[in-house]
């Protein structure tokens, strides 16, 4: 018995010792190398241009419509034509007519209406709070209110949702 169990202790030494002899750092630097001869990148603000009316009522046109299709999730396949490439990437059609897209939904049952706040406007550009709100019943104001934080990107012409992510439930 005692031979038994001192073999055993022997091999779990011996594996340790080989683990620490042949695998010596695995680990990575996940600092950012900095390069002290390079130039310093600075960041700069794109220009702020104002939205003309009629850009103003197109994206929250194709926003109203996305809301409805993508973040309820009622027809979804009107919502595909109504994203860009970027929101679409990683993402076949299929999928998205299945449900796996990267809107996070609200749930259906609970949707009364939304809200558009526009928050900032760069040329061919415009960011939205949309605030859904829930009918008047209980089991929807379960659901509660929430703001998603969408963008838009003037296309050939069109306005097209970049993305759409929940910002924050109230």
């Amino acid at each position: 018995m005692r031979l038994l169990r001192g073999s055993i202790a022997a091999v779990v030494v011996l594996g340790v010792v080989a683990l620490v002899v042949f695998d010596r750092n695995s680990g990575h630097s996940l600092a950012t190398p900095i390069d002290p001869h390079g130039l310093a990148r600075v960041y700069h603000a794109p220009k702020t241009v104002r939205a003309t009316p009629q850009q103003k009522a197109a994206a929250v046109s194709t926003l109203s419509q996305f809301v409805q299709s993508a973040i309820v999730r009622r027809d979804l396949a009107s919502s595909w034509p109504l994203a860009t490439a970027h929101m679409k990437e990683g993402t076949s059609r299929s999928d998205w007519l299945q449900g796996n897209l990267p809107v996070v939904p609200y749930p259906a049952a609970a949707f009364r209406s939304a809200g558009y706040t526009l928050k900032y406007q760069y040329k061919g550009i415009l960011g939205y709070d949309v605030l859904v709100l829930p009918k008047e019943t209980p089991a929807a104001q379960k659901a509660g209110q929430q703001v998603y934080a969408c963008e838009l990107h003037d296309v050939g012409g069109r306005w097209l949702v970049d993305y759409c992510y929940p910002r924050k439930t109230l």
